[in-house]
């Protein structure tokens, strides 16, 4: 635009934006796109304890299955003691299969304990999952109540 244009548009009481005036800054982080084909290259998990504690010879596992029931990365540990109001984590979770983002959304994370003899937890459970284009899914399983009895529960990857 001219300057005599530009004069006009002000006299007017317009405003006149530059191209460089609207456009994002240079710092702006681009957002994160999924790319076709991505596939699952790393799994962690992590705790927060709240009521009671685990024993240090309660065996934890942690499994990721693909919408097909397919196991994808999987942990078991005894992970030593956890106390109340903990927090424990992240742990590396291994892929054993590197499924498909698409494959991965809407299948289960499964958190296991297996004690030896009682143990109660009531913790809250949550799984990261890294895809090869830099996005993630995840589980995020609050207030869950696990025990000899009662020792496993799957949460939904989203």
């Amino acid at each position: 635009m001219n300057s005599i244009a530009s004069r006009a548009l002000s006299v007017l009481g317009l405003a006149v934006l530059s191209l460089s005036a609207v456009s994002a800054p240079a710092s702006a982080a681009p957002s994160a796109v999924r790319a076709p084909g991505a596939t699952l290259v790393s799994a962690s998990f992590s705790i927060h304890m709240d009521v009671d504690q685990k024993d240090r010879d309660t065996t934890v596992t942690v499994t990721v299955r693909d919408v097909f029931g397919t196991t994808a990365a999987r942990v078991s540990s005894t992970y030593g003691k956890w106390d109340q109001y903990s927090d424990q984590g992240p742990f590396q979770i291994p892929v054993l299969n590197h499924p498909a983002y698409e494959n991965v959304r809407g299948a289960t994370a499964t958190l296991r304990i297996d004690p030896h003899g009682n143990n109660h937890i009531e913790p809250n459970f949550y799984v990261d999952l890294l895809f090869s284009d830099n996005t993630h899914l995840s589980a995020d399983c609050p207030q869950l109540d696990l025990d000899q009895e009662s020792r496993q529960i799957s949460c939904g990857i989203g």
